[in-house]
């Protein structure tokens, strides 16, 4: 490990990925609304109200307060030479919560009017669960940040293996989307949602990487 100061540095480092831990249970949260909107959706019965989005707009915010603290944290952190990956790592998370939300409200603008059927409808379903999967091995490899480094690179692994199945499905998804002859204003809230969620996708492989390379740093 990196030792300036070995006892404060590792208080140091605890401190700060307990806060990152926090923060992401945030993202998280945000995440799984997501996913449960997904599955009710896809089974016909999905609905989203004004109460779901309020409350995902909260937990954007609670995030943007958390950010912020952390962020303030790392600015007084003056012996921690991982202080640069930290502060990616912090707005990757903060990316996560914020795309959580569009994805909701762009969801929402569409759940009562169209459910996908057939194939389009299965790799929808695979997608959000990819998603949610990679989003909580991104929770694990922070927290194995300051406990078992080798085990935190191996969840980043893990995450750039799913993120590359993403890309596929994104792929596949858009594909299958323009022949389905759905009316202009559903299809580009569903492609804007789509996007989204492979914008999510994307940034957990750079937090991926960001982890990985604290990870290097840490056993040095």
């Amino acid at each position: 490990m990196v030792l300036d100061n070995d006892k404060f540095l590792t208080s140091e480092l605890s401190n700060i990925t307990q806060m990152l831990e926090e923060h992401f249970r945030a993202a998280l949260s945000a995440s799984k609304m997501v996913a449960n909107a997904v599955t009710d959706w896809l089974a016909g019965n999905g609905s989203i109200t004004k109460e779901d989005l309020d409350k995902i707009t909260s937990l954007e915010e609670k995030g943007d307060d958390l950010k912020h603290t952390i962020l303030n944290e790392l600015a007084k952190a003056q012996t921690l030479m991982q202080r640069e990956d930290l502060l990616r790592l912090v707005h990757y998370n903060d990316k996560f919560t914020d795309g959580a939300e569009l994805c909701l409200y762009h969801l929402a603008a569409i759940i009562d009017k169209w459910t996908p059927e057939g194939e389009l409808k299965e790799k929808i379903g695979e997608l959000s669960e990819l998603v949610m999967e990679e989003i909580t091995q991104q929770r694990e490899a922070v927290r194995f940040l300051s406990i078992n480094m080798e085990e935190s690179m191996k969840r980043a692994d893990a995450i750039c293996a799913l993120e590359k199945k993403l890309d596929t499905l994104q792929r596949d998804i858009v594909s299958l989307l323009y022949p389905a002859g759905l009316p202009v204003h559903i299809l580009l809230r569903f492609r804007d949602f789509i996007n989204m969620m492979e914008e999510i996708a994307n940034f957990g492989e750079d937090a991926a990487i960001t982890i990985r390379t604290l990870s290097l740093t840490l056993n040095m």
